[in-house]
Formats: structure tokens, C-alpha cells, sequence
């Protein structure tokens, strides 16, 4: 055979094979893979500083206004002034002062409004502190994707929901004091700080390398993931289905029991992040179904399970930022995401003014689940089952510079090649084929074959691989088909 031609599948059967693969994808996800010397301050510093950012009605008391501003307006806009200043000013070469400055600025306004009590010098140095905290999330989300490895992110992103769930959980159903507030406010921050202090200007040493010009494909599934995300929720702050039930606590206790047995059914069963991905969709659905054929219990619910949603975004997009862009392009990226958010806050307050809101926030929910559903076979041929999906099971990211993969020489040479099996030249074309993306009924017509003969050559395939499954084909040989073996086996 002198040439292996791809027939173009009809949507339908790409959908259902992207599904089937999708399905059965894996990742290797650890604890062990946390690493405890030199990284422990940055694998905790990003989930402190948005813990914080996000309880921070729990932590800061209702202070006194000013300009007709609320405290809490105005210490949103202190901590966003912060975060935006120190981050235009972050590069690869400054980050560590940078991060310093920040943890100072935080200790110089927090050490003198822990003892405060209310007034307009508790306001100044509340101000000067949420800006040193805006200083402290920027730096540290440069941290969070270029310094982290793959376990790190996913399991720094899930402390970071548990702990915010758990936070909210507590200030609504249990009374607790000023003093003691402040007291837990002081064991976060001087946590923060420390990490903060910590960082080291050597560690990032590398990253300028990275000379990506334009987003890769992945970077924009990720961020549709990232909209889908801030849509739900924020269409969801108006919506009835979202509303807590008289006896919220019970289904509150009940709704983060299921959002961390969820984290463990990821990291014991290894499934790809696409699975808690349809977690995060359907419970979306599911709430606004609920509230619909009024079960509004169930329908809280799922309205606080879809917050799995959250690692999620923070975890890809970590982890893809991490393979595919600089400093420079990390900065870019954050730029699109606040600017969506800004947008959808916005553009929902102007929308619960005109009209029902929770049509908007059901109907919101339901197009971007089919529109997710629709785009399955593109996440899985260009993010879960791309050329480089085999990363997802690997402790870190490789790097993608100048248009190539910058892989290890050492762990190269251990990866496994079509020439390094016992496989026929048959079942070799037969692999290939199947990396291409073909089902057993399109590669038998290609190779003169029965669709039954390509079955048994799939089934020795896998058993003299030892391997189970199409996915794990993929993530064993995805990325190491060059041009020359394929040239290889096309002549043979």
C-alpha cells in the first residue's frame, strides 16, 4: 500500500467515537507527586490568596463606608488596584520581589487592623492590606502555572474549593465572633505572607524561553470551559433554582460530602478531567430541572455540586498555560478571562433588570451543555487526546517552544515506538489508522480487510501491548508517530 488516505467521518460517528474515547481516558493524579522541598510554598500560596479573596465577607466585618461607597465596594477596588498594578509589572525576572513587595504590603495593613477596632483607620489599613493581597494573587498565579507540577494543580485547586466550601458553610450556619474572625484572618494572612516570601527568583529560571506567538487550540477549550464556568454561576446568582431551602444546612453538608467524594472518585478510578468536566454541566442542569418540577432541596443541591466546576478551570488551565505560554502570554490569557467575567457581571445585572432571570440562567446552563456536547470531538482532538494528551498521566508539562516539543532526552528514549514492539507490518498499519482517529468499520475497506479481520487484529494488538482500550493507544503511541515512521510503514 503505497499511501494511507482518511476518509472524513460523518459528524455523527466522530461524535460518538470522541464520547467513547473521552470516556475512557485517564490521568495519574497523586498525592505522592507532591513535592514537600522547595515547592510547598508555592504549591499553598494561589490557594490561599483566592481562599481569602473569596471569604473575605467571612473575615472583614461591614465596616464603615466612604463617598457614598460601601467598605466592601471599596476594599474590592483597593484588592483589584493591587492585583492589577503588580501584575503589568511582573516578569519572569522580577517575580520574586515582586511577590515580596506584595507579602509586605499585606503585613503593613493587616499587623495594625487586627487590633483596630472600627473607624476610618481600621478602613486605611483594610484598603492598604486587600491591595497587598490583590499584589499576592497576581504573583502567585504565575507561581500556580509555571513552578506547580500536574498533581500539584489539581490537588492545590481542590484544597482551595474544599476550604472555600467549607468557610461558607461555617459563617452560615454557626455564629462566630469578631475575635475569633480575626484570629483565623491572622493564620491565613501570615500564612500567605510567608509563602510569599519564600518565592525565589532562581526558580523560574527557564520560562523565557517559551516564545509562543498565538494561542494554541487547547488554550481556547480551556477558556470556553473557564466562560462556561463564570456564565453558570453568575446567570445563577438571581435564579430561584440557586436559593437556599429553609433547611439548607442539611443539604449544604450534604452538597460538599458529594463535591469531595467526587475528588476521590477522580483520584482513585484515574478518570480524565473531562469526567468531572460533565460532573459540573449536568448538576447545572440537573438544579435548574429540579427548581422546575419543584424539588427545590435537590435543586439547591445540584446548585452547590456544579462548584466542582471551579477546580476545574483553575486545574486545565494551569496545566495548559503551563505547556503552551510565556509570562507574556499568561498575562494575555488572564487579561481575556477577567475581561469575560467583567462582562457577564455586568451584562447579568443589566439583564435582571429587563427581564426573568432565572429563564436566562436555565437557558444560559443548557446551550453551553449542548454546545460542550457538540464540541467533543474537538476536545478530543486538541486537548484530551491531542498529540500531547500522554502529559495529562505524567507528573509535569512538557514545554512548547518555537513550534516544537521540548522533551527530557533521557525520558525520550524510554517512551515506547511502533518500532520497539513485536507487532506485524499489518498490525502496525492497523495501529496507525486507529491513531488517526478511524473506527474498525473505516480501516477495513482501507486495508482490503473484513471488518471482523481488523477486530482480531485489534484484540492481539492490545494484548501483546498489554493495554485495554483505544485510550490507553493513544496515550501509549499518540505523540510518537514522526513523519518518518509513518513514511516507514506506508512503504512496507
Amino acid at each position: 500500500m503505497t499511501e494511507l488516505r482518511v476518509r472524513k467521518k460523518g459528524y455523527l460517528l466522530k461524535l460518538i467515537s470522541s464520547l467513547h474515547n473521552l470516556w475512557s481516558a485517564q490521568e495519574m493524579l497523586a498525592l505522592r507527586n507532591i513535592r514537600k522541598k522547595g515547592y510547598l510554598q508555592y504549591f499553598f500560596a494561589f490557594p490561599l490568596a483566592m481562599t481569602f479573596i473569596n471569604i473575605q465577607d467571612f473575615v472583614l466585618d461591614q465596616g464603615i463606608g466612604v463617598f457614598g461607597l460601601p467598605h466592601t465596594t471599596i476594599t474590592f477596588l483597593a484588592f483589584a488596584l493591587g492585583a492589577i498594578v503588580m501584575f503589568a509589572f511582573s516578569n519572569e525576572k522580577n517575580i520574586s520581589v515582586i511577590s515580596k513587595i506584595s507579602a509586605f504590603i499585606t503585613a503593613v495593613g493587616f499587623v495594625p487592623w487586627v487590633f483596630l477596632p472600627d473607624g476610618y483607620l481600621s478602613l486605611v489599613c483594610d484598603v492598604i492590606f486587600m491591595a497587598g493581597v490583590g499584589g499576592c494573587v497576581s504573583s502567585s498565579s504565575f507561581s500556580f502555572v509555571f513552578m506547580l507540577n500536574n498533581a500539584e494543580r489539581f490537588f492545590g485547586s481542590t484544597l482551595m474549593l474544599l476550604f472555600i466550601e467549607l468557610v461558607e458553610l461555617s459563617s452560615e450556619h454557626i455564629s462566630i465572633s469578631p475575635v475569633v474572625r480575626k484570629i483565623f484572618a491572622l493564620v491565613m494572612i501570615t500564612a500567605l505572607c510567608v509563602c510569599m516570601y519564600l518565592s525565589k527568583n532562581k526558580d523560574y529560571n527557564g520560562t523565557e524561553n517559551k516564545a509562543m506567538k498565538r494561542f494554541d487550540s487547547s488554550i481556547w477549550l480551556v477558556l470556553f470551559l473557564f466562560f462556561s464556568y463564570f456564565a453558570i454561576r453568575i446567570t445563577g446568582f438571581y435564579a430561584s433554582a440557586f436559593q437556599h431551602p429553609s433547611n439548607a444546612l442539611q443539604w449544604r453538608i450534604l452538597a460538599f460530602a458529594l463535591i469531595f467524594f467526587c475528588i476521590i472518585l477522580q483520584v482513585v478510578f484515574k478518570r480524565s478531567i473531562w469526567t468531572m468536566c460533565n460532573v459540573f454541566f449536568i448538576a447545572s442542569i440537573m438544579s435548574h430541572l429540579m427548581w422546575y418540577i419543584k424539588f427545590p432541596q435537590a435543586a439547591y443541591l445540584f446548585s452547590e455540586l456544579k462548584e466542582v466546576g471551579f477546580f476545574i478551570i483553575f486545574y486545565l488551565m494551569g496545566c495548559v498555560t503551563n505547556k503552551f505560554c510565556d509570562f507574556r502570554m499568561h498575562k494575555y490569557l488572564v487579561l481575556i478571562c477577567m475581561t469575560f467575567i467583567v462582562i457577564i457581571y455586568v451584562g447579568i445585572d443589566v439583564v435582571h433588570m429587563t427581564m426573568l432571570t432565572q429563564s436566562v440562567a436555565s437557558i444560559t446552563a443548557g446551550i453551553l451543555f449542548v454546545v460542550f456536547l457538540l464540541l467533543s470531538p474537538v476536545f478530543s482532538q486538541h486537548l484530551f487526546f491531542t498529540n500531547w494528551s500522554n502529559e495529562f498521566r505524567q507528573i509535569n508539562m512538557t514545554s512548547f517552544v518555537d513550534g516544537t516539543l521540548q522533551t527530557n532526552t533521557a525520558e525520550e528514549n524510554q517512551k515506547p515506538s511502533l518500532d520497539d514492539t513485536n507487532l506485524s507490518p499489518r498490525e502496525k498499519q492497523v495501529v496507525l489508522l486507529l491513531l488517526q482517529g478511524m473506527t474498525l468499520r473505516q480501516v477495513a475497506p482501507e486495508l482490503g480487510l473484513t471488518v471482523s479481520t481488523v477486530s482480531t487484529y485489534s484484540k492481539i494488538i492490545y494484548k501483546k501491548l498489554g493495554i485495554n482500550s483505544r485510550a490507553e493507544l493513544f496515550l501509549l503511541f499518540g505523540c510518537q508517530q514522526t513523519a518518518e515512521a509513518i513514511q516507514t510503514i506506508r512503504h512496507e
